[in-house]
């Protein structure tokens, strides 16, 4: 990243940046405020000027449209790399062979089991089918907490879309083989296999308050964690993806 970007010149001017969201100021208010000197700050100010970022008043220096939406910007990518932090010893070790959006990590939760609660990330999939009205999920991996709360919704109304591998059809049929005819012949279903091994189990739930997308991430088999969000742009990730498996999906 050149150091003449903008990128780079919000991030070496955010102090200044954040002052201005504040309040209006001087040249000599705004080095008060930050603690720096007056040069320093009319170079800081002259940085952002000539992008746009900062105008001069009567009232002194101030942030403009542009200028407080890449303070925004700011913060959303750091909380996001943040985010991004927090959930990467989820994926040590494990291949994806699909992009992940990183807006899947906005505000994300992220979940690990704990020794005391080992079922913590197969839980948060339970709260977030509890108030679905419908569920597209994909699946390589065969959760039998996970099936039973699906089978409970479908039979209480819920609707769902499934794509999942030959692995969990398999296993299904042979642990509660009962449960996958009754919820077909509902007609409140849709089960397609696919020919992939992605060790991940993806939902998106439609809820009342809006879509929610949820992520389990596996490893030999076992929950390795959870991650859960509701902002918009991953949860048009996850119906974007799920709608291409589904098509590359075969009927059950």
């Amino acid at each position: 990243m050149s150091g003449d970007s903008p990128a780079a010149v919000v991030e070496r001017r955010i102090d200044t940046l954040r002052t201005l969201a504040e309040a209006s100021a001087s040249k000599s208010a705004l080095a008060e405020r930050i603690g720096i000197s007056r040069s320093t700050a009319e170079r800081s100010l002259r940085d952002l000027s000539t992008l746009g970022f900062v105008g001069a008043t009567a009232d002194g220096y101030r942030l403009t449209t542009p200028g407080r939406l890449a303070l925004d910007e700011h913060d959303r990518r750091v909380g996001r790399i943040g985010s991004l932090a927090d959930a990467a010893s989820l994926f040590d070790g494990v291949a994806l062979d699909f992009d992940v959006d990183p807006a899947l990590f906005e505000g994300a939760q992220v979940v690990e089991p704990r020794p005391h609660a080992p079922h913590r990330p197969v839980e948060c999939v339970a709260a977030l089918v509890a108030n679905a009205t419908h569920v597209s999920v994909y699946s390589a991996r065969h959760l039998s907490r996970n099936a039973r709360v699906y089978h409970d919704r479908v039979l209480d109304g819920m609707t769902g879309t499934f794509v999942v591998t030959d692995r969990v059809v398999d296993r299904q049929r042979s642990v509660r083989p009962d449960d996958l005819r009754e919820a077909i012949d509902l007609g409140r279903v849709g089960i397609r296999r696919i020919d992939r091994d992605d060790p991940v189990t993806l939902v998106l739930a439609e809820t009342p308050d809006g879509p929610e997308v949820g992520l389990v991430v596996h490893l030999d088999g076992t929950p390795r964690g959870f991650v859960g969000t509701d902002d918009p742009a991953a949860t048009r990730w996850a119906r974007d993806l799920h709608e291409r498996l589904w098509e590359a999906a075969t009927p059950l």
